[in-house]
């Protein structure tokens, strides 16, 4: 559980520019800081450099995602994919393989309060 006077920290994997601003808006108005990029190599170098309570990362993108990141947190930090939340449309047979492993998964098209409640959710575990 974070201490009141900190926010929780988030990183955001999403390749679409207006969902990029979309969660990173929802996340802050309700307290959340938020680290926003584009590709699983961005992701992963911001990964090597900073604590997050969070990660949120879509698994479909026409470079690599979000399950490039889960191979590396597997490979390298298991102990960091139940701080993962799926942000994603995929198929539940692409999802079979990781659905275990991660926190949460959030289907789009979602709600902002179903996105914020399962951070709410995330950051007080």
């Amino acid at each position: 559980m974070l201490p009141w006077n900190r926010k929780s920290r988030l990183l955001v994997l999403e390749d679409d520019p207006s969902m990029q601003k979309l969660v990173s808006t929802l996340l802050r108005r309700a307290g959340h800081a938020t680290d926003v990029v584009g590709d699983a190599a961005q992701a992963i170098e911001k990964l090597e450099g900073r604590a997050y309570d969070g990660f949120l990362l879509d698994i479909m993108t026409p470079t690599t995602g979000g399950m490039t990141v889960i191979r590396h947190l597997r490979e390298s930090k298991p102990e960091l994919l139940k701080r993962v939340v799926l942000v994603t449309a995929s198929p539940e047979s692409v999802l079979k393989g990781v659905s275990g492993d991660v926190f949460a998964i959030v289907r789009k098209p979602f709600s902002p309060e179903q996105l914020i409640e399962t951070i709410e959710r995330l950051v007080a575990s």
